[in-house]
């Protein structure tokens, strides 16, 4: 019954804001080049967070939660923490800065709903070069690990040795293919493909940190009625003991951005522990993903 309120929630939403997009964009969304803009509020993890606008300040807050229970680790001291099932619900403070063209840098801090303290609070954080238009280049440190403002025990506040150095090209379709799969005038299709780097990694089999993590992505994005979104990534790892039980093999996301200070998006994401038929179980099923309701302050 919680996850078919969450569901229902954002489908409100999603509806709610499709009319204010009919209402108020007749002519598609255009950046100062006169190109469309495509979707992109938090609709990557190796990017800008607000892809639609150019400002030098950008924020959200949004509240995320996973759809099923899960067992997580809450730490309730600098050197102590337990183990409770529960939803996985945070509230999240996004800021973004971005000084000159497509540079940025932007941090995301997290505070649980629940089992809130100054040791559960945590933060992720990237910065780099990202153009969202199609042939482009980007080049991005980003860090999802285990980074905390308050450490337990001896634990650093950020591992950055940790993070992973992504280099990426995105590129638009053949126009015969792109006009073939197009939908509406005004929808677009980027494509991307890249390589991540990552310096050092935890390694579950040996309980140990191990070097030089080596990642090839490739993937595209949908975007509907200049606001609709699907995104997909595939992955593929050169040595295959490398990839963690957490590490997909492909990710995805769907859902409704706005764009203009104050508008709200919802999406649904899925990133880690996902499988291809045949592979070994992860622990990516559609159940294992995050629903999110962001808004874009108007700053």
């Amino acid at each position: 019954m919680r996850e078919k309120y969450m569901l229902a929630c954002a489908l409100w939403c999603a509806i709610a804001g499709a009319e204010g997009a009919e209402k108020n964009d007749a002519q598609p969304l255009r950046d100062k080049n006169g190109e469309p803009v495509q979707a992109g509020v938090f609709t990557s993890r190796w990017g800008r967070l607000f892809s639609g606008n150019d400002k030098v300040f950008s924020g959200a807050l949004s509240f995320s939660s996973g759809l099923k229970e899960q067992w997580m680790t809450v730490p309730n001291s600098s050197d102590s923490a337990e183990q409770k099932k529960k939803y996985n619900q945070t509230l999240n403070l996004s800021l973004q800065y971005s000084p000159y063209s497509f540079w940025f840098a932007n941090v995301t801090s997290r505070l649980p709903v629940t089992d809130t303290s100054r040791y559960t609070a945590d933060f992720r954080y990237s910065f780099g070069y990202d153009d969202w238009h199609a042939n482009t280049f980007s080049l991005v440190y980003s860090n999802y690990g285990d980074n905390h403002f308050w450490t337990s025990g001896s634990k650093r506040h950020t591992y950055f040795e940790q993070g992973a150095i992504t280099l990426a090209y995105k590129f638009s379709l053949p126009k015969p293919m792109e006009h073939a799969l197009l939908i509406n005038k005004g929808d677009a299709i980027i494509c991307q493909a890249g390589y991540s780097w990552v310096p050092r990694y935890y390694d579950l089999e040996s309980n140990d940190i191990r070097k030089n993590k080596n990642v090839l992505l490739g993937g595209c994005g949908y975007t509907f009625k200049q606001h609709f979104f699907v995104r997909a990534t595939a992955f593929w790892y050169p040595d295959s003991s490398q990839q963690q039980p957490w590490n997909g093999d492909y990710s995805y996301s769907f859902g409704y951005a706005g764009y203009t200070p104050g508008s709200f998006s919802v999406q649904y994401a899925n990133y880690a522990g996902t499988r291809y038929p045949g592979h070994d179980s992860g622990s990516g099923k559609f159940r294992e993903g995050t629903i999110s309701l962001i808004w874009f302050l108007p700053i």
